[in-house]
């Protein structure tokens, strides 16, 4: 396909490929949503298209979509993709504030919201989840066609960064960068016609459209969609739907690790749990992959890139622990950050990556920096082993420089979810009035009760590591905050830190 894909228009592509699909399978389901168990087959997904695109009309329009997930999300998203919209998600969570900075920058023509309780005070036009579903659901009944004279023009889809660890900086996505990370996913991955993936992942972060949405379409397959993760109900959507894959991220492996082997599972027809978005612990992976039986495949992803740009291998390839393996369809190096030459294999340098799927510029003139010579600098440190896995470290703003020396979080935090009982945790700097900066712990765990339980973990870190990586503090936490997709805020746990606590 790949040739194809580089040789004509990709909405195009992305058109002629649900139309295909149409036109052959029409019974074949292609979505799927958990929470009503509605379906839709791939000869009504193309009703469902034409419907809300006679809605919209030739113009282009500018669409907020404030919806977790869902089948009226996934056609929004595929709508806009394909003919020429400018698609802006964002979480149902989102303040009337910060909805108004992005009226204000961005000029809406569609606001998109779950229900009416959920519409800020705005000019632009609203429909709810139910007013998309009734368009839909008549376009399906009158089996609604496209005009003859419709083009398909590549959408545009924005997007922020998370923030994590700066302020958030926006950038726009085409369709085409997005079908191409989607299609290096399919082969990737290997998937086929007779995949079914299962997401409940946020359809206002690129992964769930892109890893979930888009691949399946390019596969011929189809995608189970839950708007939100709910561990009580995650297994038995695994037992109804019959997923053969399955895409989360590392908090939601290390919560279904509390769980018991269902035992349907001995008969499964998972292949695989792909997962990314943020670092896996190798202990979570390692005891996910021996518990459960199915191997976890991670990826290492961007929203600059639109989403995947390095994966493991499927078996019986070897996936290895706490690597994000091999670049997928991008060129990539590492630097040294002081001199922007390539380390050496086994060195620690900084992540940066170039092709079509990434972006060239951020809005607004925001991150200069990050470009250079075409090449995006990830922020993101690692390094290549001898055979020529990635091993992630830390992201760059994250690394505590105590001293003269630089300290990797990830290090630390891997030692200490190796204590028993630790759930989460994440290892942040703290300003050290002699040395630059200290090793501050946040965690997690079950062992609450548990006598003396900080003094004992660091006992147990002190005989594992060196003096200068071990906690001056630890603070126990019923929870750690979150940013989108569950990514761990530590912008958020240093703000929790006395701020007169420099010794």
């Amino acid at each position: 396909m790949v040739e194809y894909l580089y040789r004509m228009n990709r909405s195009d592509l992305l058109f002629q490929t649900l139309q295909k699909e149409a036109k052959d399978t029409p019974d074949t389901i292609h979505s799927i949503e958990t929470e009503t168990d509605r379906k839709i087959t791939y000869q009504e997904l193309f009703f469902a298209l034409a419907s809300l695109q006679t809605f919209f009309g030739k113009k282009p329009q500018t669409i907020i979509l404030a919806v977790s997930g869902g089948i009226e999300n996934s056609v929004l998203w595929l709508v806009s993709l394909i003919f020429g919209h400018h698609l802006i998600p964002i979480s149902p969570n989102t303040t009337e504030f910060e909805y108004q900075q992005i009226e204000t920058k961005k000029k809406p023509t569609f606001l998109i919201v779950e229900n009416t309780t959920c519409m800020p005070q705005s000019h632009t036009k609203r429909l709810t989840l139910s007013q998309c579903q009734s368009i839909i659901t008549q376009g399906i009944k009158e089996k609604c066609r496209f005009k003859t004279d419709i083009k398909q023009i590549d959408g545009t889809v924005y997007l922020e960064t998370s923030g994590s660890t700066g302020a958030p900086k926006g950038m726009v996505l085409t369709a085409s960068q997005l079908i191409i990370t989607a299609d290096n996913m399919v082969k990737g991955l290997e998937l086929t016609s007779n995949d079914r993936c299962l997401t409940p992942l946020p359809f206002y972060h690129v992964n769930a459209p892109v890893v979930g949405l888009l691949t399946s379409i390019l596969s011929g397959s189809s995608i189970v969609i839950a708007p939100k993760f709910s561990a009580s109900r995650f297994w038995s959507w695994v037992e109804k739907y019959n997923p053969t894959w399955i895409s989360i991220v590392p908090t939601i492996l290390a919560i279904l690790l509390k769980d018991a082997k269902p035992s349907f599972l001995t008969n499964s027809t998972i292949r695989f749990f792909r997962t990314g978005s943020a670092p896996l612990p190798k202990t979570v992976l390692i005891e996910f992959e021996k518990k459960f039986g199915f191997p976890v495949i991670e990826q290492y992803g961007l929203s600059e890139a639109g989403s995947t740009i390095f994966s493991n291998p499927l078996p019986p390839k070897k996936h290895k622990p706490g690597s994000v393996g091999f670049p997928l369809g991008i060129d990539a190096k590492i630097i040294a950050s002081g001199t922007g030459e390539k380390v050496k294999q086994g060195e620690i340098g900084e992540i940066c990556v170039k092709g079509k799927q990434v972006i060239s510029h951020y809005e607004e003139g925001r991150g200069k920096n990050s470009f250079r010579d075409g090449w995006f600098i990830t922020g993101d440190l690692g390094y290549v082993d001898e055979e020529g896995y990635l091993f992630l470290t830390s992201r760059k703003k994250d690394v505590i420089i105590r001293g003269s020396e630089n300290i990797i979080p990830r290090e630390i935090e891997e030692v200490i979810l190796t204590y028993p009982g630790i759930v989460e945790v994440a290892v942040v700097g703290q300003p050290d009035a002699v040395l630059g900066e200290k090793v501050v712990a946040f965690l997690v765990t079950e062992n609450e009760e548990e006598t003396n339980l900080t003094d004992n973990i660091l006992t147990f870190v002190t005989a594992k590591l060196s003096p200068q990586k071990i906690p001056a503090d630890i603070y126990i936490l019923d929870e750690l905050p979150k940013k989108r997709l569950n990514k761990i805020d530590k912008n958020a746990l240093k703000n929790l830190l006395p701020s007169n606590n420099m010794k």
